[in-house]
């Protein structure tokens, strides 16, 4: 079916294509939020126009949250919103998108086809069509009909996602790579490090900065086109939609349940509130969302939009407080009660002001005491005071609530783009690279957090001996590499002749919404 991507088995091409496909039946079939992706953002109807063809926001929810989830594995716990929307993870994934149209569209212009029989052994081969190893017609039929409208429809959408895999093998089968790149790739790879570094997180100095009115009228004052330059970058913080928090119970209708039973189940529990019992306790003895049950039925802000329409719909309708009639969503049917109610606001540049002057005046000042603090700590472990002994586990060092400790990355290889528990960080690898075991960096190092000191613990290098043994994993990744090379320049050629029209308000929703 698939020739060229069975034959660049684990390269970008095929990581690309699986991944669109794993993302999608991991959040369709799985246990459901309404939320695509968790991005409750101001209201969207539309992620992007490419050539005339609408790519909707719920695709963009789906992608983000595969993106922030792929950076958080990398990152660990220090990987949050804020630092999502420093890193333009939800403009990345929106890019993502549009590269994924553009390439569907060049496969048609082309005359490249999927064949009925192609698309017949794909959908086959798709787990969450499975049952005990084999394809069951009855899940694939439900499963297509709930969350595509029909199967016909899933099937249009997945024959564009095995053209738009064909296509991208097509661009990258004739990448070649010689035997001394392998070599010199080897030894690159073979290049380990590991490092103790003491992050100074920015947002932990801005918890302490606190700017007095004087100043911030001062800075406001001073300050004027940077303020309104923020505003214009920021439109959805400053014009918001309605939004309402809420709590639901759900009756869940899976592939080939029993629709008439969940609404009665959901009509059960409008009989119990109506009477006078508890939400709460209605959402404990009934729920099937077991994601939200514990926390009785809580599912946060709902806006237009960004879920599910007939949910949305009768839950910006409530007031707060009330309680909506049965709704049915794609993952079933919903009891819905509204606890806070947040009406539609513009705030005005004017009115807005006072709130941007602090906001960047406290940036300002997060930085130069993140830097400084980083600059002094360089200037003890240069003089012989460790890591470890300044930013003890033990009594940590606390700014704005949060612990400054000494951390330690583990070994990792040197041609990563990531620094373990950092992210990525290209400078330092740069400069532990050309430092020996025990040498401290020679300077306060930026990363998207705040600035890092750091210390080269341990260093291997290649063992010419052990080439052998790994020639051909090397050499897979390499080409693995010169394909995404060559698939990126190629893409750069279709968005050029390309027109495109990207959500900017989508993209502020991401950030604001937070």
């Amino acid at each position: 079916m698939l020739e060229g991507l069975r034959a660049n088995k684990g390269g970008i091409i095929t990581w690309i294509f699986l991944g669109a496909i794993i993302v999608v039946f991991v959040i369709s079939f799985g246990p459901g939020s309404l939320s695509k992706g968790g991005c409750r953002g101001a209201g969207a109807s539309y992620a992007a126009k490419v050539n005339g063809k609408t790519i909707p926001a719920v695709e963009w929810e789906r992608q983000y949250g595969q993106l922030y989830n792929l950076y958080q594995s990398q990152m660990g716990g220090g990987f949050t919103r804020e630092l999502a929307a420093q890193l333009g993870v939800a403009d990345q994934a929106l890019s993502q998108l549009v590269d994924r149209e553009l390439v569907i569209q060049e496969a048609k212009r082309r005359g490249v086809l999927v064949s009925d029989a192609e698309l017949s052994s794909g959908i086959h081969a798709i787990p969450a069509f499975q049952q005990n190893g084999a394809f069951h017609f009855e899940t694939y039929e439900a499963a297509a009909r709930q969350n595509f409208g029909s199967p016909a429809k899933f099937e249009a959408w997945y024959r564009d996602q095995l053209l738009y895999g064909k296509m991208l093998a097509v661009v990258g089968e004739d990448v070649k790579v010689s035997d001394a790149e392998v070599k010199e790739a080897w030894r690159i790879d073979a290049d380990k490090l590991a490092l103790t570094f003491v992050k100074f997180p920015l947002a932990a100095f801005q918890a302490e900065a606190k700017p007095s009115d004087a100043e911030v009228k001062a800075f406001a004052e001073k300050e004027g086109a940077r303020i309104e330059q923020f505003y214009k970058d920021n439109p959805a913080r400053f014009d918001q939609q309605k939004k309402v928090r809420v709590r639901h119970v759900l009756a869940r209708v899976g592939p080939g349940a029993d629709d008439a039973a969940a609404k009665k189940k959901i009509e059960e529990a409008a009989a119990r509130v109506k009477k006078g019992e508890d939400f709460g306790k209605v959402v404990a003895a009934l729920s099937d969302d077991e994601a939200t049950k514990a926390r009785g039925g809580e599912l946060g802000f709902v806006t237009e939009g960004l879920f599910d329409e007939a949910f949305a719909k009768a839950a910006l309708a409530l007031e707060q407080g009330k309680v909506s009639e049965p709704v049915r969503s794609a993952s079933g049917w919903h009891l819905v009660q509204a606890e806070e109610v947040v009406p539609a606001k513009k705030v005005s540049l004017a009115d807005a002001r006072p709130e941007i002057a602090r906001e960047l005046l406290a940036q300002e000042r997060a930085r130069k005491a993140a830097a400084d603090r980083a600059q002094a700590a360089l200037a003890a472990a240069r003089g012989g005071k460790t890591l470890p002994a300044q930013f003890p586990n033990a009594k940590p060092l606390t700014v704005g609530g949060q612990p400054i400790v000494a951390e330690e990355t583990g070994t990792f290889t040197a041609s990563s783009p990531f620094v373990p528990k950092l992210g990525p960080a290209a400078e330092i690898i740069g400069a532990a690279r050309a430092a020996r075991a025990g040498e401290v960096l020679p300077k306060v190092f930026e990363v998207p957090s705040g600035p890092v000191v750091a210390v080269v613990t341990a260093r291997e290098t290649a063992d010419e001996k052990a080439f052998e043994g790994a020639r051909e994993q090397v050499s897979a990744r390499l080409r693995n590499q010169k394909e995404a090379q060559v698939v990126s320049t190629w893409l750069e050629t279709l968005r050029k002749g390309a027109k495109i029209e990207r959500n900017i308000e989508l993209l502020g929703s991401a950030t604001a919404a937070r």
